[in-house]
């Protein structure tokens, strides 16, 4: 298979609509919305309850240390597995090279959690309007939401190839475990933007008033000031996406061949 299937505009957009008509009224949508809004409710009650405190992202930064890797592994999984539950005959008798199907499957998770992270960043925006005491700017705040999409990408890729090829459990619980402990151990990663697990929790500092352990960023201003400059982020950034490119592709190079499809 070319790799020109997977970029094919009008193709591979059918491709994505596919998947998306699949999960219409299923678990993918549900599950990224629903585990994006206890974060950032959770912002809202504070700023209700304790206008004076200001704006608080602790909230976000549980939701990006926990609740989106969850998200993204329940997300992938599920779409992994609605084909198999089928005895993947949809997958098989559409007529769609199968590089491509998994390359809109990847895309079409990618989706679903940017939408959820836009979720959390749209709450946020509101509140940051309703109480502007210790809020970032919006700009500041989208970007946040951008990065954490592109850092967490690559459980995507990881999460549907061990699904079809492991299972359920595999699928979900062998990235979320890498995540977190990459994640919640970043302080002892010794070049953290090489490594987009730690990035994941390290990147939003750059943009949000927060550290990578929930404390407002006013505690750690060395490495604030640090994540400023820039470099550090970039590199992440091109990390990530070269990482989650890379998996992709080895994950489309076994799906064409699989024989467990069969």
């Amino acid at each position: 298979m070319s790799g020109l299937e997977c970029t094919h505009a009008g193709t591979f957009a059918s491709a994505v609509r596919a998947e998306a008509l699949k999960a219409r009224h299923g678990a993918p949508v549900r599950l990224a919305l629903a585990l994006a809004l206890p974060a950032p409710l959770l912002a809202a009650f504070i700023a209700a309850r304790m206008p004076q405190l200001g704006l608080q992202y602790a909230p976000w930064n549980y939701w990006y240390a926990l609740l989106m890797p969850v998200a993204i592994a329940l997300v992938a999984a599920t779409v992994a597995n609605a084909d198999a539950r089928a005895g993947n005959r949809a997958l098989l008798s559409d007529g769609t090279p199968l590089v491509r199907a998994w390359c809109a499957k990847v895309a079409w998770c990618l989706v679903l959690s940017l939408l959820s992270n836009l979720v959390v960043f749209a709450v946020y925006a509101a509140l940051s309007a309703l109480v502007p005491a210790g809020a970032a700017s919006v700009p500041s705040m989208l970007a946040a939401a951008l990065v954490l999409t592109l850092a967490s990408s690559w459980m995507i890729p990881a999460s549907l190839f061990l699904t079809m090829r492991a299972g359920v459990l595999a699928g979900v619980f062998v990235p979320l475990a890498l995540q977190l402990a990459l994640s919640f151990g970043w302080s002892a990663v010794p070049f953290w933007p090489a490594c987009p697990p730690t990035a994941t929790i390290m990147l939003p500092t750059a943009f949000l008033p927060v550290l990578p352990s929930g404390e407002p960023a006013s505690a750690g201003t060395a490495l604030v000031d640090a994540l400023s400059q820039g470099g550090d982020v970039a590199l992440a950034l091109v990390v990530a996406g070269a990482l989650t490119t890379l998996l992709t592709a080895a994950g489309a190079a076994w799906f064409s061949r699989s024989e467990e499809l069969r």
